[in-house]
């Protein structure tokens, strides 16, 4: 019978909420029977879905949980069986010698620092879509990947889906013609009212705003930005989120 475990060596094989996974360290050679130790960044809506889909796994080992707003770290921690350490800063989630890998939910605009800075401190990663908001944010993560012999995951599961590799075939065809440009959008803006609108004031109870910003320009809080609405905003999201 075939095994269930989740070990570092069949880690590639893990179907998580219809993502196929790359192995998180298929060049380096690790014991069989060695738990994974995952450091969550970004535990909120996504990152909470992915949390959930790790913790029926009994093979993997939740090492570290990080977000910088505290709300979210004590629902995450509310579904593990036992306290783990809680950070606010992601650095300190790269500093630590027990984490394999880290999965990263966070904002749209902190998923470029967030996945090169966790090459460089000799993690595998998983990084949520979009994989960066630029072109040039990509390229320097993939980089990075291949500087520090590191394997990087994003999270568009949708690849895998039959319908888009059946419309991939479509194209390839030229049944439809030449296609040069695609956009996709999506009717429900929050219907019927929308983000809102909202003055800045003071972040709720627990959110870190400055770090919430990381490399974004300083502005004040505003309740139709974070934590959840970023979507809708250029500096931090794109047309993938």
């Amino acid at each position: 019978m075939k095994s269930n475990k989740l070990t570092r060596r069949n880690f590639s094989q893990l179907g998580l909420a219809a993502i196929t996974w790359s192995a998180l360290s298929r060049s380096r050679i690790w014991g069989a029977n060695d738990r994974i130790r995952l450091g969550f960044i970004g535990v909120g809506n996504r990152g909470g879905q992915l949390l959930d889909a790790f913790l029926v796994h009994k093979d993997m080992e939740v090492a570290v949980l990080c977000d910088v707003f505290e709300p979210y770290l004590e629902r995450a921690q509310a579904k593990l069986p036992a306290k783990v350490p809680q950070e606010i800063d992601f650095r300190k989630v790269l500093e630590r010698t027990d984490v394999d890998a880290v999965v990263i939910a966070t904002p749209d605009h902190w998923h470029a620092i967030q996945t090169i800075w966790a090459c460089k401190a000799g993690k595998d990663v998983y990084v949520e879509k979009p994989l960066s908001i630029t072109v040039v944010e990509g390229r320097k993560m993939v980089e990075a990947a291949r500087k520090y012999n590191r394997v990087v995951q994003v999270g568009t599961h949708r690849r895998s889906s039959k319908l888009y590799a059946q419309l991939h075939e479509l194209i390839k065809s030229g049944k439809i013609g030449k296609v040069t440009v695609s956009r996709a959008y999506r009717l429900s803006n929050m219907f019927p009212g929308g983000i809102g609108k909202a003055q800045p004031s003071d972040p709720p109870p627990g959110l870190h705003w400055d770090l919430w910003l990381g490399p974004r320009p300083e502005r004040p809080f505003q309740e139709t930005i974070a934590p959840y609405k970023f979507r809708w905003w250029d500096l931090y999201s794109s047309q993938m989120a």
